[in-house]
């Protein structure tokens, strides 16, 4: 786990609001129309994209106050993911209950 102080940063040291910015710039807003394929496969990628860039995190991670504002950010569109996939989830589970519907149907005399 990486340690988060709320110190100024050293000189050349790793700011957290650098870090906070890239996540932020790689997690769009998810698609309004996209469906579950689309959006899973969108965030399979957003999520090895971020994995890249904490890949490259050296401890300390020093975080200001200024930079409270982009927890915030990540947070919310980190929320309207959890929403999209779990709405996502939600279809799919309609359509294979659609579908077990369907067979049992089909096999009625």
């Amino acid at each position: 786990m990486t340690a988060v102080t709320h110190a100024a940063p050293a000189p050349g040291a790793q700011r957290a609001g650098e870090i906070l910015q890239q996540l932020i710039d790689l997690t769009p807003e998810p698609g309004a129309d996209a469906g579950p394929e689309h959006l899973l496969r969108t965030f399979e990628g957003i999520v090895a994209r971020r994995a890249e860039v904490l890949a490259r995190i050296v401890p300390p991670l020093r975080l200001t106050e200024a930079d409270r504002l982009l927890v915030g950010e990540f947070e919310r569109r980190q929320g309207l993911w959890q929403e999209a996939l779990a709405g996502a989830l939600r279809a799919v589970g309609e359509q294979r209950h659609g579908n077990t519907q369907l067979r049992a149907y089909g096999r009625l005399p």
